[in-house]
């Protein structure tokens, strides 16, 4: 029997899943998709997009990075049949009232906390990754969101192959109150070849371990038989012509270590493709303005050249940009990069390498989730160019020993478990909506009430008693704060931590107890930069540069200190982050005019990182002058002064999105979006 729905769709001709999921939207239903990276999953969204423009409706189109949301941007702006199109990320709002808004699913939830009715002519919601719900960190924002979303509006859920997609999908019909139609695809629009690798062994499929295996337990003493060598593997792959090829590791130093051996002694490029790097080289420095004498994009300049390339957060995003255009055109031949690279972003390779087969889960190092190990391999085989995609795994000695190497590539795919947990800023939000006395009962809605549910009815009982306990000490804090009262009244302070999602607790007593008074542009920009930063492993900076701004650093951890002091009171182990000064000298520097080629003398963070946290810093100046607009004029200028004296150079998103404004026309328009956005934590 054929499959329902249409058989084409701008110009492409629909897989069944396509087709089945095309005519599930056409009744309006929900929709939830789960394929391999790959195999067009994308297309069903657009499908939804255009049906909601047809209808008169707005389509927002969530994202779990800010890198995939600015990719789909682009892909729309260039869709003729769309009128308009938004984007907000935090770096950046754009047309906050295009008829297709791309978003962080952060900015979402934050909108439907804030004020819903914005949501009044939206028709469809998009989630990308959705099985990013089972992140530790982030996935909560996506289980509230598809919760708190208006029950008219439908919902497009786009993800990875999982194992519990009957029990997601269940929950999901019931708390959006809409029938769900499930389309899983199984099949890879170009199937995967895996292989292994260990220089002892040379390159082997996994049907020969089992001989290896017994090779290997032979020279266990053997340090020769330790020693780590992949450059044959890549030699043989470059002699074979099986690129490009996307090389993971796990490591950003590892990516530039081994990008700048693997291009030594070699040229990847015929003199056609030199030409055509150089060209597009060329036209990117005269579109974004930059200069490859010396510096950053002197020494990238050389590794591409060689058809070489690495991409990873801790660059400048003007680096990753031209990386990226460079390897969609096919003159990186070679591209050593981390696994965020395989999330979302559509750039397929001929062969995957993996460096390694263990990964930092977040508290130790171990091996990864199959879900993990077939979204990065995924990237390999380029529809309609490649046969077959082909995956190779780098192993230890320990690995060809030990490695669960048939669960990692061939095994069960990992179910999503619920991350669920209300921020405070919700908490607030669900006083004033339902009562605090009935905040629990969203928990009974969640994705983790049904889980426990599934287990027994006595573990649902004791999560259902943890919980209520768990809210209840929560209010108590949020009560000792000031911020609600009674049963369902909400202070002024409660409202105001509203509009600071992430760090709503700093943030508000920062602003209540004074600390922002008689604060100079500069001096606030690297105190909002010592809430929001969070140090990674051997961070250091310059502490002397903070001499002009230390007593105000002093007052605001002291608020800080009796905030935590308080969630302690309440029975609650503190939540509540102290303040991270690495990133606060360069900050400050920054703002005070000095030049980003000279802020290595005040961190030594990675470029890229510098850019976030500026970025974020300027995200929080906005939401701060929104707060403050009408009652503290004088504090509104100068967090209008701190944002100006930022937002420029590589911190100005506008050249990765290719704006023609000028700095001061684009300023002008975020400024007027300021008092409409909400952008993510």
């Amino acid at each position: 029997m054929s499959a329902p729905g249409p058989t084409t769709f701008k110009g492409f001709t629909l897989a069944p899943f396509q087709r089945q999921a095309a005519a599930a939207l056409d009744t309006e239903h929900n929709v939830l998709v789960a394929a391999p990276t790959g195999a067009g999953k994308t297309l069903v969204a657009e499908y939804a997009i255009h049906l909601a423009t047809r209808r008169g409706q707005r389509s927002l189109y969530t994202a779990p990075i800010k890198a995939l949301s600015n990719q789909k941007f682009r892909d729309f702006t260039a869709d003729e049949d769309i009128p308009s199109v938004g984007l907000m990320t935090g770096d950046i709002t754009l047309d906050a009232h295009g008829k297709v808004l791309v978003m962080t699913t952060e900015i979402l939830r934050n909108a439907l906390v804030e004020d819903p009715s914005q949501l009044a002519d939206v028709g469809v919601v998009v989630f990308d990754e959705v099985h990013f719900m089972d992140d530790i960190e982030r996935g909560s924002v996506w289980e509230e969101t598809l919760m708190f979303l208006p029950p008219e509006v439908i919902v497009v859920a786009l993800s990875a192959t999982i194992d519990n997609l009957g029990q997601f999908a269940t929950w999901l019909e019931r708390v959006r109150g809409r029938p769900v139609t499930v389309v899983e695809e199984r099949k890879r629009p170009v199937p995967l070849k895996h292989f292994l690798y260990h220089p002892k062994a040379g390159v082997f499929p996994p049907s020969r371990l089992k001989p290896i295996r017994k090779r290997f337990e032979e020279h266990r003493r053997d340090k020769e038989w330790k020693k780590r060598d992949d450059r044959p593997l890549l030699d043989e792959l470059v002699k074979s012509e099986l690129m490009p090829l996307l090389y993971f590791c796990f490591s950003r130093r590892l990516c530039e270590v081994k990008a700048r051996k693997a291009s030594r002694g070699r040229k990847l490029l015929s003199p056609e493709e030199r030409k055509q790097f150089e060209q597009m080289w060329e036209a990117g420095k005269k579109e974004f303005g930059f200069q490859d004498q010396r510096g950053p994009m002197s020494e990238l300049h050389g590794l591409l050249a060689r058809g070489v390339g690495h991409h990873h957060a801790g660059m400048l995003p003007l680096q990753k940009e031209m990386v990226e255009r460079l390897f969609a055109a096919g003159v990186v031949k070679m591209l050593f990069t981390t696994e965020t690279f395989a999330l979302g972003i559509n750039m397929p390779a001929r062969a995957v390498v993996f460096d390694s087969l263990t990964k930092f889960d977040g508290v130790d190092f171990d091996y990864m989730r199959t879900r993990d190990y077939l979204q990065m391999a995924g990237r390999a085989g380029r529809l309609g160019m490649d046969e077959m995609g082909l995956v190779y795994s780098v192993l230890e000695y320990d690995d060809v020993l030990e490695a669960p190497l048939h669960r990692i590539q061939s095994g069960k795919v990992e179910p999503i478990t619920s991350r669920f947990s209300l921020d405070d800023a919700t908490l607030v939000h669900l006083q004033g909506v339902t009562g605090r006395s009935h905040a629990h009962e969203v928990w009974e809605r969640s994705f983790a009430a049904l889980q426990a549910r599934e287990h027994s009815s006595k573990r649902e009982e004791q999560n259902r008693r943890q919980v209520k306990a768990r809210l209840e000490r929560r209010y108590t804090f949020l009560e000792s704060l000031g911020y609600i009262r009674g049963e369902k009244e909400i202070l002024a302070r409660g409202r105001t931590c509203l509009h600071f999602h992430g760090y709503e607790i700093q943030l508000t007593e920062l602003l209540y107890e004074g600390v922002f008074e008689d604060i100079d542009p500069a001096a606030l920009c690297g105190l909002i930069a010592a809430v929001i930063h969070e140090s990674r492993r051997r961070e250091e900076f310059w502490r002397n540069a903070l001499r002009p701004m230390r007593g105000t650093l002093r007052h605001a951890q002291r608020v800080i200190d009796h905030a935590r002091d308080l969630e302690e009171a309440a029975g609650i182990t503190p939540t509540v982050k102290s303040l991270d000064e690495a990133m606060s000298p360069a900050i400050y520097e920054y703002a005070q005019g000095r030049r980003f080629e000279d802020l290595g003398r005040f961190t030594n963070a990675a470029p890229g990182d510098f850019v976030r946290v500026a970025r974020m810093t300027v995200q929080y100046l906005r939401h701060l002058m929104k707060v403050v607009k009408e009652g503290d004029p004088q504090l509104h200028a100068i967090a209008e002064e701190a944002v100006s004296s930022l937002y420029r150079g590589p911190i100005d998103v506008r050249a990765e999105l290719g704006l023609g404004m000028t700095e001061g026309e684009q300023n002008a328009k975020e400024g007027a979006a300021a008092s409409e956005e909400s952008d993510d934590a």
